[in-house]
């Protein structure tokens, strides 16, 4: 398996540079250098273009004429959101969106602070807890799992399949990227075998969540096939949980970082803007990437049909001719105009549960534990080099504080 092939994707890693983890959490000042100095950069040795500017990297995410969704991904996603562009997109969209639509994510309020409680709870006599582990990783999955109908009991086997099929290659060599693949096509596997026994017993026996939905939809007299409807459910899973597990282990760190608990503690209030700011601070996907479909020019570059080119989410939300003081994070930041959910067609169906769940999950945290502190050992270790976040982040709780009334 070689990089110069269609079969295979970029090395972003050899785009970049990056070896250590801490690059990698870090790449702020790549971006920015590459903003000033090349802002629509081809690689030669990689074959993709790449874009950093905000403008740039709006058009490439929301421009469904030029730039096409279906890149490589595995093969269990394919037929999904992920992977599909328009006509089948729009259709396949409407389909799942009933499920998120405002009301239906508000509806899930009390059941996830509920959850949040709970957690809560289980951590209540402990002096050091770990935000992936004990929050960001359970919280998200539960919901998810509920939301879809199936046991979260099961989560941890769910987020173990989940890694697996967000691996990207640490090294560029044919034996890691087989390495990943198997790793992938195992997880896959598994998850089909799953969701196959799941969706059997919901066709006969419907329930109150989205694959009994799901199988009973019909859009234009259009209905999921029995392969998208399996492609689907693993990829709501999938989504479901990586990005939130993200943007809560990201604002502890960047609300530690920034000595922002304690206002924080007095001023509520903010913690909605707090995670919209963190969300375009440390986005929880730094780039993604589209294949071109009409001959097309940015920054006076041409692209042709076939090209790949992978737009820099990180980078344009930290691009200062739209954000002001663009690496500071500002807790009141106005008119946030952030992409960490994508533009366009592609926008995260899933961005308000996001949203409510990691509002949840911080409000607790913080309320009771206004001076906790990230362990002064600690060393960054990232989880993937395709969701940017934390393998872990360990953290003193300090002092447990009692909730005010109003929460």
């Amino acid at each position: 398996m070689t990089m110069k092939t269609r079969e295979s994707f970029p090395d972003l890693n050899q785009v970049t540079g990056f070896t250590t983890d801490e690059e990698k959490f870090e790449p702020f000042g790549w971006y920015k250098n590459m903003r000033e100095h090349s802002p629509v950069h081809y690689d030669e040795g990689q074959d993709v273009w790449s874009v950093f500017k905000y403008d740039d990297v709006k058009r490439v995410a929301e421009d469904k004429d030029y730039f096409s969704n279906a890149v490589l991904i595995p093969d269990i996603l394919k037929g999904t959101l992920m992977g599909l562009d328009q006509p089948k997109h729009t259709i396949t969209r409407s389909l799942i969106s009933r499920a998120f639509t405002p009301n239906a994510m508000t509806s899930w309020s009390p059941r996830i602070d509920s959850i949040v409680a709970e957690l809560m709870a289980s951590v209540r006599d402990r002096s050091r807890i770990d935000i992936v582990h004990d929050f960001a990783v359970p919280l998200p999955m539960i919901v998810i799992s509920e939301l879809l109908g199936v046991p979260s009991s099961d989560r941890a086997q769910f987020k173990e399949w989940c890694s697996a099929l967000t691996l990207a290659p640490q090294e560029n060599t044919p034996e890691e990227y087989m390495r990943v693949y198997e790793k992938q096509v195992q997880a896959s596997a598994k998850l089909v075998s799953y969701f196959q026994e799941i969706i059997e017993v919901k066709r006969s026996q419907p329930a109150d969540d989205i694959i009994s939905d799901l199988i009973q939809a019909e859009e234009d007299g259009y209905k999921l096939s029995s392969e998208e409807l399996l492609s689907n459910c693993v990829f709501l899973l999938i989504a479901g949980n990586e990005t939130t597990t993200s943007l809560i282990t990201s604002a502890i760190y960047s609300f530690h970082e920034h000595r922002l608990f304690g206002t924080l503690y007095k001023q509520p209030e903010f913690i909605p803007s707090g995670i919209e700011e963190v969300l375009r601070y440390r986005s929880p996907f730094q780039r993604s990437v589209r294949k071109v479909i009409q001959e097309t020019e940015i920054g006076g570059k041409k692209l042709k049909p076939g090209d790949y080119i992978v737009y820099w989410i990180g980078s344009a939300n930290r691009d200062e001719e739209h954000f002001e003081r663009a690496d500071e994070l500002i807790l009141d930041r106005r008119n946030n105009k952030h992409l960490a959910f994508g533009k366009g067609i592609h926008v995260c169906l899933g961005s308000q549960l996001s949203r409510l769940e990691a509002k949840a999950a911080l409000t607790a945290l913080i309320q009771a534990y206004p001076d906790m502190a990230v362990d002064p050992l600690y060393r960054i270790d990232m989880a993937s080099s395709n969701v940017y976040g934390l393998r872990s982040l360990p953290v003193q709780l300090g002092q447990l504080h009692e909730l005010k009334e109003a929460n």
